[in-house]
């Protein structure tokens, strides 16, 4: 089994052993792969055991306004320009795999020797929009199963409740 097919495990006990669920700023819980190791630095990073997939996460907190909800549109509209930016500005390399669905916004870029994964969301808690956004850089190619990897992590994502 490879790295990146622990989510298609047959039983629930077997993925369990595959997976490990981490509290995020004490704020929502998610599941990653169990040989991705949390290191030290600005916010959440883990890395795996053999050095090739590197993930953080960043967290944006803005006042809840209950009369203008944060919608799928508005983050379409935040992160599409972002992505433009990154081609335009940075030199990165679109892959033809973007996808808004129901609560993510998700795109991969060719950067040098690697790609990254970018997947962002929003979620309610604490009287606050949380903006998530996960990085997840791999070296090497593009790879399909990163890709469904990494938006298994997103369905993860349990707010936390005190």
């Amino acid at each position: 089994m490879g790295l990146f097919d622990i989510f298609k495990s047959k039983n629930d006990n077997q993925q369990k052993e595959l997976t490990k669920t981490l509290a995020i700023d004490n704020i929502y819980l998610l599941t990653i792969p169990s040989d991705w190791t949390p290191y030290e630095s600005d916010r959440f990073r883990t890395i795996n055991n053999t050095k090739t997939v590197n993930f953080s996460i960043t967290n944006y907190g803005k006042e809840l306004d209950k009369n203008n909800p944060f919608t799928l549109e508005e983050l379409k509209q935040e992160t599409f320009a972002l992505f433009e930016r990154f081609v335009n500005e940075g030199g990165y390399e679109a892959i033809n795999d973007r996808e808004a669905n129901n609560n993510y916004v998700y795109q991969a870029f060719k950067v040098d020797d690697e790609i990254q994964y970018y997947y962002y969301t929003s979620r309610e808690a604490l009287g606050q929009s949380i903006r998530i956004v996960f990085i997840l850089k791999e070296t090497g190619d593009y790879k399909t199963s990163t890709k469904n990897t990494l938006l298994k992590i997103g369905e993860s994502i349990m707010i936390k409740v005190a």
